[in-house]
């Protein structure tokens, strides 16, 4: 398996990090989280390209930052047979479960609707 240079492995996660809107605060958050060894300030200079890390340090910036991506995923796009609840029904809902107005049918509609 080819290895990443250390200078390419971190433009691919500075690019990754760009694209994703993910800021240096949160990636280093979650690699502090994973084990990670350097501080906030080294994360940092080293996504700027000041300093290099241990390839466990690099490898575990990837990881945050791939986690992120994932649990940040975006929308998904609708189906015609999705039900068209709005958000604040929703909130309604989960308040007063036993509001028989808040109940659904399968097609996603109030009763007696």
């Amino acid at each position: 398996m080819p290895k990443h240079r250390p200078e390419k492995q971190r433009e691919g996660t500075l690019q990754a990090m760009h694209a994703s809107g993910l800021d240096v605060q949160s990636v280093w958050i979650r690699y502090f989280s994973l084990s990670g060894n350097a501080d906030e300030f080294e994360v940092d200079a080293y996504l700027s390209g000041l300093i290099t890390l241990s390839p466990l340090d690099r490898d575990l910036v990837s990881h945050a930052v791939n986690e992120l991506i994932t649990e940040a995923a975006p929308p998904t796009a609708p189906y015609s047979n999705d039900p068209q609840v709005s958000i604040a029904q929703k909130v309604l809902d989960i308040l007063d479960p036993s509001d028989g107005r808040n109940e659904r049918n399968e097609d996603g509609r109030g009763q007696g609707q």
